[in-house]
């Protein structure tokens, strides 16, 4: 069977800018052990940093069923907090997630920041609200929404690579409080990356074939290439892929299709996306007599 294979361009990660469910892939850019308390601050009773992670890129839903990628200018950080009601003599056990709290006892966002390198850097926005399949549990950290559980994560936008691992302060009264985060590849370099998407040129009616991704990390860092297939039939979805790769390696990913019910002679298209660019590919059905039995 004949084969189209499409290629783009090479860019550094660190310089760009269906159903939900559907999206799979969980991989991470930066495993996040325990962080510690920063010396010489205390952690306050009732503020757990569950997790941490660095992500060069993340997706997104940009429409219902369509996602999008978001690469950073330099790296996200991404930071799990969970907020309980403040011990007391009358409370000696605090809430946690998914119970409820005082309005007030949840630091503002604001309240955070990460420090780097002598620089503080306050929590961004992202710029699509709904994010899929990141390194760190829960969902945005959103104190002002009292039906909202008292986990979640803020995410920072920092440079491509410090010079010491980054910390989480946390202004509040009495007393300010810091986390030293374990995020390795805060002091990496960043990846850069080379990619391909091959498919086959024509499919048989009613079979399944597959999309395969293949990325290079032409870069100094190690990272992992962020990406989604969004498919236009038969349904809309997204499925997503994660390859993590060290600086030199390159890896594929196959992302599965199928052509149950289509019509002979239908082409179908399936848009890339990629923290290094975009693309897509299209298969044509086969008809009846291209994938019928050859004469003898």
């Amino acid at each position: 069977m004949p084969s189209r294979r499409t290629y783009l361009a090479t860019l550094a990660a660190a310089g760009l800018a269906g159903c939900v469910g559907e999206t799979p892939g969980t991989g991470t850019d930066s495993e996040s052990p325990p962080t510690t308390t920063a010396p010489g601050t205390a952690a306050p009773s009732n503020v757990i940093v569950e997790a941490a992670a660095v992500q060069y890129a993340y997706r997104h839903i940009e429409q219902v069923d369509w996602n999008g990628i978001r690469a950073a200018d330099g790296q996200f950080v991404f930071v799990t907090v969970d907020v309980a009601e403040p011990r007391s003599a009358g409370n000696q056990n605090a809430t946690r997630s998914g119970e409820a709290r005082p309005a007030d006892s949840a630091p503002a966002k604001s309240a955070f920041t990460l420090v780097a390198d002598g620089e503080s850097y306050a929590p961004i926005e992202p710029e699509y609200g709904y994010l899929v399949d990141l390194a760190v549990p829960g969902s945005q950290y959103w104190p002002e929404n009292e039906d909202a559980e008292p986990r979640g994560w803020l995410v920072f936008g920092i440079p491509a690579e410090l010079d010491s691992a980054p910390t989480l302060r946390l202004d509040r009264d009495p007393a300010p409080a810091e986390w030293a985060l374990d995020v390795d590849l805060a002091t990496s370099p960043p990846p850069a990356w080379e990619w391909s998407v091959d498919t086959p040129e024509t499919v048989a009616p009613d079979t399944t074939f597959d999309i395969a991704i293949t990325a290079e990390n032409v870069g100094d860092g190690p990272g992992t290439f962020r990406g989604a297939v969004n498919f236009s039939y038969p349904l809309y979805r997204p499925k997503g892929f994660d390859i993590a790769l060290d600086p030199g390696e390159s890896g594929t990913e196959s992302v599965e299709a199928s052509t149950e019910d289509a019509d002979p002679g239908q082409e179908i298209d399936y848009g890339i996306r990629t923290p290094a660019g975009q693309g897509s590919v299209s298969v044509t059905i086969e008809s009846d007599s291209s994938s019928g039995n050859e004469s003898a």
